[in-house]
């Protein structure tokens, strides 16, 4: 079974093609994927969209990662937005949804501003961690900008349906802390602090665990948001069952009965 999933490892590599406004570098199970057009503040434009769904669906085929992390180049992670004409044009624009589509965790790193259309590709993330100058917010109505991708929807669910009206309906720009104490961010690195090793630091956490226990809790947090009570707990019960007949199971007790490092593979 490892053989044939380091075939198609492989064979994915093969099709990746070489991408103009992302950058993606591999460590063991962790995936590091880079906004590079700092010279535009990292804006997503229609290439950018296009090479992070791209990217999105080879990494999801990838059966070792673990954790992906997302971040920016330069002083800000991603700020304004294009504004497209249609429907068609916006569906070219749109992104989000492949990074929430992503069956592991997905850690954000807001190494600086996030605004707009990069905010709400930042709310697609499981985890944020944010510098300690990041600003973060939304362009009021006023100025002729909407959401297409996904933060009118997002953002309530993260942090309830007050502080989005109030973030959508006025600009508010929040800084760190703000962020932090309504739950938008989960960390805020402090100063000197480089936020990307923080989220380097976080994914190996997550990665001393159960890689399917980490998949399976992303499941069950992502989808039973959308589910009445009794069916998510449906869902998390049925995710538990399968979880107890995995390998990684196995190895988490004989571990700890014998009082050693987990050797987990994912099955």
């Amino acid at each position: 079974m490892r053989f044939k999933n380091e075939i198609r490892e492989k064979e994915q590599r093969r099709k990746s093609i070489s991408r103009s406004t992302i950058k993606l570098a591999r460590d063991s199970g962790t995936a590091v994927v880079t906004l590079d057009r700092a010279d535009a503040n990292n804006q997503i434009d229609a290439v950018m969209a296009a090479e992070i769904r791209e990217l999105c669906a080879e990494l999801s085929a990838v059966d070792s990662l673990r954790v992906v992390i997302l971040t920016g180049s330069g002083p800000v992670f991603s700020t304004g937005r294009d504004a497209p004409a249609s429907g068609s044009q916006i569906a070219e624009m749109q992104a989000a949804k492949a990074v929430a589509s992503l069956p592991l965790p997905v850690l954000v790193a807001l190494n600086g501003d996030a605004t707009d259309h990069g905010l709400e590709l930042a709310l697609a993330g499981d985890l944020r961690v944010a510098d300690n100058r990041a600003k973060l917010g939304f362009s009021p109505p006023s100025a002729g900008s909407f959401p297409y991708d996904g933060g009118t929807q997002r953002l309530p669910r993260l942090v309830g349906p007050s502080w989005a009206g109030d973030m959508l309906l006025t600009g508010r720009l929040l800084d760190s802390a703000e962020a932090l104490s309504i739950g938008l961010v989960n960390r805020v690195a402090g100063p000197g602090e480089d936020v990307l090793q923080m989220a380097v630091s976080l994914a190996a956490e997550i990665t001393e665990g159960s890689p399917l226990g980490a998949r399976y809790v992303k499941e069950a947090v992502s989808q039973g948001g959308d589910m009445t009570l009794g069916q998510a707990l449906g869902l998390e019960a049925d995710l538990n069952v399968i979880l107890q007949s995995t390998s990684d199971r196995a190895e988490g007790i004989a571990s700890f009965l014998g009082r050693r490092t987990p050797s987990f593979t994912g099955e």
